[in-house]
């Protein structure tokens, strides 16, 4: 990368002119954190020189460029027609007897949330001559923040040889198949019926494992099974998981099924999404015993014969998806997590404030919409700030050392007993858009304790607490810093 940024510093810089009002457009500011990249298509070569076109996927910009091989090297290309000046791009381009190689530097402002904000990318990539598909180059940001976002892994197999080959016929494994059905009165005994099976999508590898879901006076509703895999323990499958509908009619002893699934093997910038259904008469072997408490009932007890069972599918059908999309990340649906939070509308959340024996203590968390499962953290008064009356330095909670995001990890607090002024100014980092190259921010915060509080003094420990246990109160943070 460092020997790009040398290359084009010498190059002339190409201004890109935008396609549409992208700097508005919903979802510019969270799609340039999340996917800070571009598409180059339709490349044309001319002997020695050569022409493309380029798409921002964060803002929608759009532009076509053309390069002149004048000298051996990297290349500068420049814009086809007139160009803002605001909205500065610069590319270059290597190319070899079997290979182009493009460099791009973007920078562009979004206006979509309450305050505008200014983005710089980088990014390279390379393909072969004969590539004719869109090219996806993938940037880092250098500004506001330097961070290299993470990218979803996709679901199960999409990237498997041979995904869409085996997909145009779908097939799958049944195993580990099982029913039973223990019937009871209702009054003596609680009714009992189950359904278990292992789905095994023959063309990406992919295991569902399946159950009943919940039904009336709680037995098991087999015509409405349940069904997860690998997505229901991983987070970092994207915005394409691999979804299963599954039922088992318990009088024709009939299994059926309706899957997604996703492929990208031959060609990530032509991800298809396959969709199919099947059908399949179990044969079962079961043995019966006497319900131990309703003897007019019996209970029964099933498996498969043979153990595994191959199932084909009915119906299928095919949907093509946009460009490099199964690995994309997914956008949060509960709202801005903590990088977002800290730039646009950094707050804390105080409660459980006290103090015992003369010193502060309260639990504090950023006020991020996407907390996921994270709680507020303890903080307690530590030793003096020297030179600073009335502050002391943070002893944050146990699990503070955790490295988890929307907790201070050092800082220090003030307190003013008589006017009851609450002071943080606190570090913490966010890791939700590159957990390996954090984001760290400080600020500060100064707040009143609007709560009436109490004291007493039990077993000559004094402890005073806000007079409502559950009071809590947010307050903001000012003069906030990043990349510090």
């Amino acid at each position: 990368m460092a020997v790009c940024h040398l290359l084009l510093a010498a190059a002339a810089a190409a201004l890109v002119s935008a396609q549409g009002p992208s700097a508005t457009a919903a979802g510019c500011t969270a799609k340039s954190f999340a996917i800070p990249s571009w598409l180059i298509q339709d490349v044309k070569h001319a002997g020695a020189d050569m022409s493309f076109s380029i798409a921002n996927r964060a803002t929608n910009y759009t532009a076509t460029l053309a390069c002149q091989g004048k000298t051996a090297g990297w290349n500068a290309c420049v814009v086809q027609g007139a160009a803002p000046e605001d909205e500065p791009l610069q590319a270059s381009v290597l190319v070899s007897e079997t290979s182009t190689a493009f460099f791009v530097n973007q920078t562009w402002t979004c206006k979509d949330r309450e305050k505008a904000l200014t983005f710089t990318a980088d990014g390279n990539a390379t393909a072969a001559l004969t590539y004719t598909s869109p090219l996806l180059i993938r940037g880092s940001l250098t500004s506001p923040v330097a961070i290299t976002p993470t990218y979803a892994d996709g679901a199960t197999g999409h990237g498997s040889p041979g995904c869409s080959a085996r997909s145009a016929k779908p097939s799958w494994v049944l195993s580990s198949l099982q029913y039973t059905d223990e019937p009871a009165d209702g009054v003596t005994a609680t009714p009992f019926r189950n359904f278990n099976v292992i789905v095994t999508n023959q063309a990406n590898g992919y295991q569902a494992s399946c159950m009943p879901g919940g039904g009336f006076a709680g037995v098991g509703d087999v015509s409405r099974l349940t069904c997860a895999g690998y997505e229901f323990q991983a987070f970092n499958v994207g915005r394409y998981p691999i979804s299963t509908e599954a039922s088992y009619d318990a009088v024709t002893s009939t299994f059926s099924l309706n899957q997604t699934w996703f492929c990208d093997d031959v060609d990530a910038a032509k991800p298809v999404q396959i969709t199919s259904h099947a059908t399949l008469p179990i044969p079962l072997t079961c043995t019966t015993t006497p319900s131990p408490t309703s003897p007019n009932l019996t209970n029964k007890y099933c498996t498969s014969t043979p153990s595994t069972l191959p199932l084909s599918s009915l119906s299928s059908f095919t949907t093509p998806l946009s460009a490099y999309s199964l690995t994309d990340p997914l956008p949060s649906s509960r709202g801005d997590g903590c990088t977002l939070t800290s730039i646009f509308s950094p707050h804390w959340q105080f409660s459980d404030f006290e103090i015992v024996q003369g010193e502060v203590r309260f639990e504090v968390i950023l006020t991020a919409q996407d907390r996921g499962f994270q709680y507020p953290i303890p903080i307690y008064q530590g030793e003096g700030v020297k030179g600073r009356e009335g502050w002391w330095e943070c002893v944050v909670g146990a699990d503070g050392g955790n490295g988890l995001p929307l907790w201070p990890n050092k800082c220090v607090i003030g307190w003013e007993k008589g006017k009851g002024v609450l002071g943080l100014e606190a570090e913490w980092e966010c890791r939700d858009l590159d957990g390996g190259h954090p984001v760290k921010f400080t600020g500060v915060t100064t707040t009143t304790v609007d709560s009436p509080i109490t004291c007493e003094t039990v077993d000559g420990e004094s402890r005073c607490a806000t007079e409502d246990p559950g009071y809590t109160w947010t307050a903001g943070i000012d003069n906030v810093k990043w990349g510090v």
